[in-house]
């Protein structure tokens, strides 16, 4: 993290920055440069679909994306301030080919009446829900990783909300802290709301209750989470270059298992997610758990999600995460599908900014897009996370 003081003088960064006020404000530079060597491995039943993949690839498994973050804040007097944020993603060794986008996009005003922030946030269920994932790891099912783009678990959404207003109740309790956000409809998504409550002490306790409700725009669907529930095929997928299973396994969703909804689907119904989530930590490792389901009101289709799972300190410098989850998935003809997981992170920490690390993740399908279809994908990879 780089904390850098603007001033008027400074005439050049005034160009870049805007208007500045004449208070002195701090700018706090920061990202995340993550880089490992991905192993997936993708097999399906032979009495079934036929096919399998080895993929290798660099990534950014653990963070996800490689990210680059503008953050600050400014005393306005009386016990209030203004807050703000910029950040992109897709940036990085990784990323070269891909143009970086708008990430975090938020400004907000803060005091005695609690947080005011308007713009692109997270969701309320995803800072709260996903956050007790011991290993964080999306390229497997488990609370992080259970939504994407529609998909999946709406409030879990690894994505920011946009056009968002995001309120945080003053706190009036030690250890309860209240979220409600209001999200408006654009082209990709309906109007949504969502709410969380948290009690924690901040160290060894931390419960909570998120709900996210979502309205279906025309030509959007309900379907199975985002990784791995999505089938086989050897054929490519458009002109991605790339089978199914690959883009599956790659956290993207090639829609075959769609519970709801589809390219004729006229819209309007509500996805409706409710999720409890907590850990307690013992001292010698830390225990998870959490249930997570969402349905659209009026049909049979549905989505539920438990996970369990621990974390393990080995000393102040190595950390072990395991979490295993299991997914039953509805659709509105009322045919069902599971899907379990199970995945392994383990850290290394050379410093506060850069965690050498290994990621496993093994996740299995039955009731694929034929009768009898199973799928089963795995995933190894061994990386290092830098955050400045």
């Amino acid at each position: 993290m780089v904390q850098i003081k603007f001033k008027k003088s400074s005439i050049g960064l005034l160009c870049l920055s805007g208007v500045l006020s004449s208070a002195m404000a701090d700018v706090t530079v920061s990202g995340t440069v993550d880089q490992s060597i991905e192993h997936f491995v993708t097999k399906t039943n032979p009495g079934a679909l036929t096919g399998s993949d080895d993929v290798h690839r660099v990534a950014s498994t653990l963070a996800n994306y490689n990210t680059l973050s503008f953050a600050g804040n400014e005393d306005l007097g009386e016990g209030m301030k203004a807050t703000y944020e910029l950040s992109f993603k897709n940036v990085g060794p990784v990323n070269s080919g891909v143009t970086p986008v708008n990430y975090l996009s938020h400004v907000g005003l803060e005091g005695g009446f609690g947080k005011l922030k308007l713009g692109h946030q997270w969701r309320p269920m995803f800072t709260a829900v996903a956050a007790i994932d011991p290993t964080q790891l999306s390229a497997t099912p488990g609370f992080a990783g259970a939504g994407k783009s529609g998909t999946g678990l709406s409030g879990l959404a690894p994505e920011p909300n946009s056009n968002t207003i995001t309120y945080n109740l003053p706190s009036f309790m030690p250890g309860l802290f209240v979220q409600v956000q209001k999200g408006f409809a654009d082209t990709t998504q309906g109007e949504n709301a969502g709410a969380f409550v948290i009690l924690t002490d901040g160290q060894n306790f931390f419960a909570t209750y998120a709900k996210h409700t979502e309205k279906m725009i025309a030509g959007s669907i309900f379907a199975a989470s985002a990784t791995g529930t999505n089938g086989i095929s050897t054929a490519k997928v458009g002109n991605t270059g790339a089978t199914l299973a690959q883009l599956t396994v790659g956290g993207y969703n090639g829609l075959p298992h769609i519970l709801y909804g589809g390219t004729t689907y006229a819209g309007g119904d509500t996805r409706e997610s409710d999720g409890l989530a907590g850990y307690y930590n013992f001292g010698v490792f830390k225990l998870v758990g959490g249930y997570v389901t969402e349905k659209v009101n009026g049909t049979k289709a549905k989505l539920d999600m438990d996970v369990v799972g621990v974390k393990v300190p080995l000393g102040s410098e190595v950390n072990i995460g395991y979490l295993h989850s299991q997914a039953g998935h509805t659709r509105s003809a009322g045919t069902t599908f599971k899907l379990a997981g199970d995945k392994v992170l383990v850290t290394y920490d050379f410093s506060k900014r850069t965690t050498a690390y290994y990621a496993w993740g093994k996740q299995h399908l039955v009731g694929g897009t034929a009768a009898g279809n199973e799928f089963s994908s795995e995933i190894n990879a061994i990386g290092l996370k830098h955050t400045f």
